[in-house]
């Protein structure tokens, strides 16, 4: 008994363990943050007249606008050819999840910096700080990926229900959103391991 439980402390207080889950938590969360600004899937509408034999659907991306046809055929183009002025939502979307890609890259160099497996501070005391500063740098990534991905979902959902008695078109929450639902995640686990009391 006495044995589970010390193997249990030494596994739980181990700063080093959770900096290294939490870096590598953090690395998923972050080109997660990169799959989801360069996918063009944030909202998905689907054609479903039974008269259309060519447009089966359109996914809407951060940058791209991509039709697919019924012959499996996609084909993207940039929002600044079909429509010059991008709305202040695409916009802000854009801002918002590329500072939060630039916050997560901060946040891994921060975390690498402060985990006390590497050399590159002597100084313990300040290893926890820096090590605390990438947990609270995680968490603030994830917050400005929360914000668009919800953000997006509840315009789409909205629109969803205005469009619900017009049988030709759906629209539908794109793999983006979900994608960025689970990143989410990774970034808050990331920050709350590395903010955990570091022995």
């Amino acid at each position: 008994n006495y044995s589970f439980l010390h193997y249990q402390k030494s596994f739980i207080m181990d700063a080093g363990r959770r900096q290294i889950l939490g870096l590598a938590l953090a690395i998923i969360g972050v080109l997660g943050t990169i799959v989801i600004c360069a996918l063009p899937a944030w909202i998905v509408f689907m054609n479903t007249s039974e008269y259309s034999h060519e447009i089966y659907g359109t996914w809407y991306g951060l940058w791209k606008i991509c039709t697919i046809y019924t012959t499996g055929k996609m084909e993207c183009v940039g929002y600044e050819v079909v429509a010059p002025l991008v709305d202040d939502t695409t916009k802000a979307t854009r801002a918002l999840v590329i500072i939060a890609i630039l916050s997560g890259i901060f946040g891994i160099l921060l975390g690498v910096a402060g985990n006390k497996r590497t050399n590159f501070m002597s100084d313990d005391g300040q290893k926890r700080k820096v090590g605390f500063a990438s947990g609270v740098v995680f968490i603030i990534a994830g917050f400005l990926v929360l914000i668009p991905v919800c953000w997006i979902a509840n315009i789409t959902i909205r629109d969803s229900y205005k469009l619900r008695n017009d049988s030709n078109v759906s629209i539908k929450l794109g793999a983006s959103l979900y994608i960025g639902w689970f990143t989410t995640g990774f970034l808050f686990l990331a920050g709350g391991l590395l903010l955990y009391r570091q022995e």
